[in-house]
């Protein structure tokens, strides 16, 4: 228990601070969160695939257990949808695109080592990938070239993968600010989910609840599905099932707001969603540990 404890307590408690830091701020965090989104978040995809990927075996077998993850939860959700008569396009992308950012980074490393974080960065390149095309398809019933391209993260990302297909790397001299760069992102990213969880709207906690207790429901069988048919190395595994168990991500709630898709409902599964991850991932850690 106390290794459980060494894995979820430091990421709680980084979350935490933002949370008081929240309460009490006067200033907003979108734009802290913007900056981070912009900058520290691709300088860290950079940094990963073009230094640690190499060493990666067994990147594609985690590339396809993430679609399947991603895809079969919006299945489970557009089931849900059908069933209970709720707008699959509020429902489905809290469901599909989890916080394998704010949440997945920190908890992998913590729970399995710095030797992870690659694997990592691919799980949360294809939610991000997923959430910016098959995403913004749900909300605007079209896929936009021009907001794909013109994405930092996307353009992070090409960045990196171009440096890795061609065994190029980040010259000498800038190397170190770009590893300083890259390394703020994941506490950044923990302190801006605190702050968020400080400004939550609780009037529609019975649709956050829903979507809260589906988001690792729907995509645990996947993940189970994945190892089962995927060859992976037996160390990936626990990322595969820890990953298709993480709470809906934050942007969800931006996009429900930037589209008027029932934002306030959303913004509930996003929020009851997080809040929920200190009741059950202590357990998962716990089995996990267990494996």
């Amino acid at each position: 228990m106390f290794e459980v404890l060494n894995i979820v307590v430091p990421v709680f408690f980084i979350a935490f601070a933002g949370f008081l830091y929240g309460k009490g701020a006067t200033m907003g965090i979108a734009e802290v969160n913007r900056i981070n989104l912009d900058l520290f978040v691709p300088a860290l995809l950079i940094f990963v695939l073009s230094e640690k990927l190499s060493a990666a075996k067994g990147a594609w077998e985690i590339l396809l257990a993430g679609v399947l993850i991603v895809f079969g939860s919006g299945l489970i959700a557009w089931l849900v949808s059908w069933w209970l008569k709720i707008q699959f396009k509020t429902l489905g992308p809290p469901l599909m695109f989890n916080n394998a950012g704010n949440m997945g980074f920190p908890l992998a490393v913590f729970a399995f080592g710095e030797a992870i974080l690659p694997y990592a960065v691919v799980l949360f390149l294809v939610q991000s990938i997923s959430m910016f095309t098959f995403g913004f398809a749900i909300y605007e019933r079209r896929f936009s070239l021009r907001s794909l391209a013109s994405n930092p993260i996307i353009i992070g990302m090409i960045i990196g993968l171009l440096l890795y297909g061609f065994d190029l790397h980040i010259p000498k001299l800038i190397f170190p600010g770009m590893q300083l760069l890259s390394q703020v992102s994941i506490p950044l990213t923990l302190v801006t989910l605190g702050v968020k969880l400080a400004d939550a709207n609780w009037r529609h906690w019975k649709e956050g609840l829903l979507g809260a207790i589906l988001r690792p429901l729907s995509g645990l069988p996947f993940a189970f599905l994945a190892i089962y048919l995927i060859p992976m190395a037996e160390h990936l595994k626990p990322l595969v099932i820890l990953f298709s168990v993480l709470p809906p991500a934050i942007l969800n709630a931006a996009l429900a707001e930037r589209y008027k898709q029932e934002p306030e409902k959303v913004a509930s599964m996003v929020m009851v969603g997080n809040l929920l991850t200190v009741l059950y991932l202590p357990i998962v850690f716990y089995f996990l540990l267990k494996i």
